[in-house]
């Protein structure tokens, strides 16, 4: 059962910080520095099987409205949690 909650608030989190991202990209106009943030990621890495030819690359965009979406989810996910006990 431990391992099932943490599955749903990992994905309760991922989506707080998909949600606040999606915000502060429409706010970035009104409310310019939710949307500022750091791009960390690793270069794109190529593999080719002259068959196919496969590439493989992962970039984060931490923006301060990610993070306030990622902690507003936590803190609902965490009163779901404490609620049902």
């Amino acid at each position: 059962m431990g391992k099932r909650r943490g599955v749903v608030t990992f994905f309760i989190v991922l989506v707080g910080g998909i949600l606040g991202a999606i915000l502060g990209h429409v706010l970035r106009d009104t409310i310019p520095i939710l949307d500022k943030g750091l791009k960390v990621g690793t270069d794109q890495l190529s593999l080719n099987l002259y068959l196919i030819d496969v590439s493989f690359s992962i970039h984060v965009n931490i923006t301060l409205s990610a993070i306030i979406g990622i902690l507003i989810a936590f803190l609902i996910a965490d009163i779901g949690r404490r609620r049902r006990q």
